[in-house]
C-alpha cells in the first residue's frame, strides 16, 4: 500500500486578502476615524482638528437685562487688502463678564395627601371649616342615561378651592405703636431698634409650615388651621442695638396659654386633675437634674399607663398593635426622663413658649432653652425665660401663671390676650450655663440689666417682681395679746431669770416617803 500524503493547507490569494483587512481594521481603532464614522451617521458637524488654531463657534451668552444684546464685532480690514476675518476665530475665548444669576424661587408645595383615611365618625364641614368664610354651591345640569353618567367619573365631583391672602411682616415703628402706643415712653431706644431691624428669615418659614399645614388636612377633610392661628404673628424682627452690639429677637403675637410641667422636688402632689389628664405633658423642653430623692408626682400615673399599655398589646389585633408599641415607646421614654430631670412647672413658673422651628437653631438670633424674655402687655413689662417649644407653624404662648397675672381669667381654654398686642422681646444667648430651678429675683435683675443694653427703661416703668409660690413659708407671728403685745415662752423664761425677778424660795414641806420620788423625776424631767 502506498502512504498517504498529509493534506497541508494551501494559502489562497482570498485568505490573505481576508487578513489584510482584519490587521488593518483593528489598526484603524487607533486612528480618530471610527469617531468620525460614528459623528457622520449620527449627522453630527465635523470637528476641527485640535492643531488647526481655530476653536469652534461660541454662543454668545443671554443679556443680564431685556432690550440689551451685545453690538457685533467688527473686524479691522487686513494689511493685504482681503476680506477681514473674526478675529475671535484666531484667540482662544476667555470669559468677559461674571453673570449673577437670580435667587431660586421655590414653586409652592404639592398638596401632601394622607396615606388612608382618618379613622372616626365625619364632622359637619363646617366643623371641619371653623374660621372660615365658607360659601357652598350645587350645580345640577342635564345629563344622560344613569348608566351611562356613572361611568364617567367628572360627572359627579366637588372641586376644593381656598383663597388665603399671605400677610406681610410688620417692620415701621408706628404701624407697632398702633398696636400699643406706650411702647415709645417704655423703650427709650425702641427707635435705634427699629432703625437697625430687619425681618427674621423665620418669619417666611412659620408661614411656610401654616401652609403646609392647610394642604395636608385640606386634602384629607380633616378640621382646618382657622383664621384667627393663621394671622398669629404680625412679625419677627432681628435687631442689634449699635451701642451695646446687644442682640435681640423681637416677636409680635397674641398668647394662647400652656400648661404642662412638673417638678417632684418643688411640688411633690399634684390635683386629680392633672394625674388622671390624657393630655397633660409632664416635660418642659427646658430641664435640669433631679436634686432630690423625691419622686415626680406624675411618675407613677405614667407607669400605671405604660402597665396597661403592654396588658392591651397582648389582646389587641395586628391593626392596632403598631399604634401601641408607639404609645409604650413614648411611655417609656417619659419615665425615664421623669426619673432623671425636674422641669417648669405651669402653674407656678412664667415661662414663653418659642416655635420648634426658630430655638436651638445654629443662627446668631436663635433662642436657646433658658434664655431671658420680656413680655410686654399694655403698660406692663413681665419678666419670663424661654421655657419650652410649641409648634412649627404657631407663635404666641405663655405659661398659666403668666397668662394669669397678665388676665386673671385666663385658663387652659381661655387664652389672656386674642389681640396681636403682645411683645415677646427674646435676648439669644443669655441663658446661664447651668439650668436649674428658676430663682425669680435673678430673673427680674438680669431681664433689667439686658432691657438696659437695649436703651432701658422709661422713667415710671418697672419690671413685675414675681413670687416664688413653692418657697416654704415662715411661721406665722403669735397674735398680739389685747393691752401689750405677745409674750413668748423664751421671754418669759429670760425675765425670770433676770437678777432681781427670782422670787424667794418657799420653804420645803418635809418630805415623805411618798413624795421623795415624785420630786426626783421632776428634777430629772427638768
Amino acid at each position: 500500500m502506498k502512504a498517504h500524503r498529509r493534506r497541508i493547507p494551501r494559502l489562497t490569494w482570498f485568505k490573505l486578502a481576508v487578513c489584510i483587512c482584519l490587521v488593518a481594521m483593528a489598526a484603524s481603532l487607533f486612528t480618530p476615524y471610527p469617531a468620525q464614522i460614528i459623528r457622520a451617521l449620527k449627522g453630527e458637524p465635523e470637528q476641527a482638528p485640535p492643531d488647526s488654531g481655530t476653536c469652534p463657534p461660541q454662543k454668545s451668552p443671554p443679556a443680564e437685562h431685556p432690550g440689551q444684546e451685545e453690538q457685533p464685532i467688527t473686524a479691522a480690514p487686513s494689511a493685504s487688502g482681503k476680506e477681514p476675518g473674526d478675529e475671535r476665530l484666531y484667540t482662544p475665548w476667555t470669559p468677559e463678564r461674571t453673570i449673577a444669576l437670580p435667587p431660586v424661587q421655590y414653586p409652592p408645595f404639592p398638596p401632601v395627601l394622607p396615606t388612608r383615611p382618618a379613622e372616626g365618625a365625619m364632622t359637619h364641614i363646617y366643623e371641619l371649616a371653623r374660621g372660615l368664610n365658607l360659601k357652598t354651591q350645587v350645580n345640577f345640569r342635564p345629563g344622560t342615561l344613569a348608566s351611562r353618567d356613572r361611568e364617567t367619573k367628572s360627572n359627579y365631583q366637588m372641586t376644593l378651592s381656598l383663597n388665603v391672602k399671605q400677610p406681610k411682616a410688620l417692620t415701621k415703628k408706628e404701624d407697632i405703636l398702633k398696636l400699643n402706643p406706650k411702647l415709645e415712653p417704655m423703650l427709650p431706644g425702641l427707635s435705634t431698634l427699629f432703625r437697625h431691624a430687619r425681618v427674621s428669615p423665620y418669619y417666611g418659614q412659620i408661614y411656610v409650615r401654616k401652609q403646609t399645614e392647610i394642604r395636608k388636612n385640606l386634602a384629607s377633610l380633616l378640621k382646618l388651621l382657622d383664621r384667627h392661628n393663621y394671622y398669629d404673628t404680625e412679625t419677627i424682627l432681628e435687631t442689634t442695638y449699635p451701642d451695646t452690639g446687644r442682640k435681640l429677637l423681637w416677636l409680635q403675637s397674641e398668647m394662647d396659654v400652656v400648661s404642662d410641667g412638673s417638678d417632684g422636688d418643688r411640688l411633690a402632689a399634684m390635683p386629680d386633675k392633672i394625674l388622671k389628664s390624657s393630655f397633660y405633658q409632664p416635660s418642659t423642653s427646658y430641664r435640669w437634674k433631679k436634686r432630690t430623692d423625691k419622686p415626680n408626682p406624675l411618675l407613677k400615673p405614667w407607669q400605671q399607663r405604660l402597665a396597661s399599655y403592654k396588658k392591651t398589646l397582648e389582646k389587641a389585633p395586628a391593626a392596632e398593635k403598631t399604634a401601641l408599641r408607639r404609645k409604650i415607646d413614648h411611655a417609656e421614654r417619659v419615665i425615664e426622663e421623669l426619673k432623671r430631670y425636674s422641669f417648669l412647672i405651669s402653674e407656678y413658673d412664667p415661662f414663653i413658649v418659642v416655635p420648634l422651628g426658630v430655638v436651638n437653631q445654629s443662627t446668631p438670633f436663635s433662642p436657646q432653652f433658658g434664655d431671658y424674655a420680656v413680655v410686654i402687655v399694655g403698660d406692663k413689662l413681665y419678666p419670663a425665660l424661654v421655657g419650652d417649644a410649641g409648634p412649627r407653624y404657631k407663635t404666641g404662648e405663655g405659661s398659666l401663671r403668666l397668662s394669669r397675672e397678665i388676665n386673671p381669667k385666663a385658663g387652659p381654654y381661655s387664652r389672656p390676650v386674642s389681640d396681636l398686642k403682645v411683645s415677646y422681646l427674646i435676648f439669644p444667648g443669655s441663658a446661664e450655663p447651668e439650668a436649674g430651678p428658676p430663682d425669680y429675683e435673678k430673673i427680674t435683675d438680669r431681664c433689667r440689666e439686658l432691657l438696659n443694653e437695649i436703651g432701658g427703661m422709661g422713667k415710671g416703668f418697672n419690671l413685675h417682681q414675681w413670687e416664688d409660690l413653692l418657697a416654704p413659708k415662715p411661721p406665722p407671728a403669735p397674735k398680739p395679746e389685747s393691752g401689750g403685745t405677745a409674750e413668748t415662752p423664751a421671754d418669759k423664761r429670760k425675765k425670770e431669770e433676770a437678777p432681781g425677778n427670782k422670787p424667794a424660795p418657799a420653804p420645803a414641806p418635809p418630805a415623805s416617803p411618798q413624795t421623795a420620788p415624785a420630786s426626783s423625776a421632776a428634777k430629772s424631767a427638768a
